[in-house]
C-alpha cells in the first residue's frame, strides 16, 4: 500500500509542479480520442481524415477550453457528415447547437461526457461512464450523457444510411431525415441506455455524498451492480438485443477502474475518524474529520517548507550594564514626570 501511495503521490506531485506542461498535454491527448473517434466512426472527407489535420486540431485545442474544444469537435464532426449527405449535417448542426447552448454553456464541466462518449462505445466500455459521472459531475451529468448517446448513435445511423442509400441509389431528402429519426425515436437500446445511465447517475451521486465510512466505495459498488440489474431487466422486458455477457463483463471493469480513479483522486484513514462539535451564536455545528492517506513522503513535505522558527541568540550587553554604551536612555524608554514636569 505505501508503494501505492508513493506512486500516486508522486504523480500528483510531478502534475502540479510541470502543470503549465501537464495541463496542455493532457488537454491534447483528450481532444486527440474525441476527433479520432469522430473520424473513426465517419471518414467521409479524406482531406479533414488526416492524420494531420487530427494532430493539428488537437494541438490547438490543447489551449482552448473544455467547452471549445467540444463546439469545435462538433463542427469537426458536422463537416464529416455534410460530406457524406449535406442535409444530415445541416441536422446535426440543428441538433447541436440546440444541445450547446441549451445545456453545455451553463454546465461546461460536464461537456467531457459527450466529447469521449463516442470513444468508450468504440471500445465497447460505455459503462464506465455513468459511475464517473456520478462521482465526478454528480446530478447534472444526466443530461450530458444522455446528449452524448445521442451524438453517438447519430452517427452510426448516418454511417448506416449512406452505405443503405449507396445500395438503392436513393437521394431522397425526406428519405434521410426520416431513417435517421425513426431510428434513433424507435431505438429501444438508445432509450434503455439512457435511463440507465441516469439512474446510475443520480443514485451514485446520492451515496457518494452521504458521510458514512466507505461511502465512496459503496456507491461505485452499488452504481455498477444496478447497473447490471437494470440491464438485464430492460433487455428480458423491452426486446433490446445487449450482449448481457459483455454488459457484465463491462460494469465489473467499470466498477474496478471507478474504484482506481476514486484511488488517485482521494484516499482516507476511516479507522482515524474524529467528530467533534461546537457552536456559534446562531448555528450548532457537529463535524466529521477524516484523515487524508499519504505517502511518508507526503507527509515530511510541509514540515519541510515550514521549518520551525530558529531560537533567537540574546544580544550581549556592554559592561556598563546600558544599552548602546551609552549613558542615556533610548528615546522610547524616555517618560514624563507628571510631578515636576522634567523629562527622565
Amino acid at each position: 500500500m505505501a508503494t501505492l501511495l508513493g506512486f500516486r503521490d508522486g504523480i500528483k506531485n510531478f502534475c502540479s509542479k510541470y502543470d503549465k506542461f501537464v495541463s496542455p498535454l493532457c488537454k491534447f491527448i483528450l481532444a486527440f480520442v474525441m476527433f479520432w473517434s469522430i473520424e473513426h466512426l465517419t471518414g467521409y472527407n479524406s482531406t479533414i481524415s488526416s492524420m494531420v489535420i487530427v494532430l493539428a486540431a488537437a494541438f490547438v485545442c490543447a489551449f482552448l477550453s473544455a467547452s471549445l474544444t467540444l463546439a469545435i469537435g462538433g463542427v469537426y464532426a458536422c463537416a464529416q457528415i455534410a460530406s457524406a449527405n449535406l442535409e444530415l449535417g445541416i441536422t446535426f448542426v440543428v441538433i447541436f447547437i440546440i444541445m450547446y447552448c441549451v445545456y453545455i454553456r451553463f454546465f461546461p464541466k460536464a461537456s467531457w461526457l459527450i466529447m469521449f462518449m463516442p470513444f468508450f462505445y468504440i471500445i465497447n466500455f460505455p459503462y464506465i461512464v455513468p459511475l464517473l459521472a456520478g462521482m465526478i459531475a454528480g446530478v447534472a451529468g444526466m443530461i450530458p450523457a444522455a446528449f452524448g448517446c445521442v451524438f453517438y448513435y447519430f452517427m452510426k445511423y448516418t454511417v448506416d444510411y449512406m452505405a443503405l442509400s449507396e445500395k438503392t441509389a436513393s437521394e431522397d431528402m425526406i428519405e434521410g431525415y426520416k431513417y435517421i429519426f425513426q431510428h434513433l425515436v424507435q431505438d429501444k437500446t438508445l432509450l434503455l441506455t439512457i435511463i440507465v445511465f441516469a439512474v446510475v447517475i443520480v443514485l451514485t451521486y446520492i451515496i457518494y455524498r452521504m458521510s458514512f465510512s466507505y461511502s465512496w466505495y459503496v456507491a461505485i459498488i452499488t452504481g455498477g451492480v444496478v447497473e447490471i440489474v437494470l440491464f438485464l431487466v430492460g433487455t428480458l422486458s423491452m426486446e433490446v438485443e445487449i450482449s448481457l455477457a459483455g454488459a457484465l463483463i463491462g460494469c465489473v471493469l467499470a466498477i474496478l477502474a471507478a474504484i482506481v480513479v476514486q484511488f488517485f483522486k482521494t484516499v482516507v484513514d476511516y479507522s482515524s475518524v474524529e467528530n467533534t462539535q461546537f457552536e456559534d451564536d446562531e448555528y450548532y455545528y457537529y463535524v466529521k474529520a477524516v484523515p487524508k492517506v499519504m505517502s511518508n513522503a507526503a507527509k515530511q513535505a510541509p514540515a519541510k517548507k515550514n521549518p520551525a522558527p530558529a531560537a533567537k541568540t540574546p544580544q550581549a550587553r556592554p559592561a556598563s550594564g546600558r544599552p548602546n554604551g551609552t549613558g542615556s536612555r533610548p528615546n522610547n524608554m524616555r517618560k514624563d514626570d507628571s510631578v515636576t514636569g522634567s523629562t527622565r
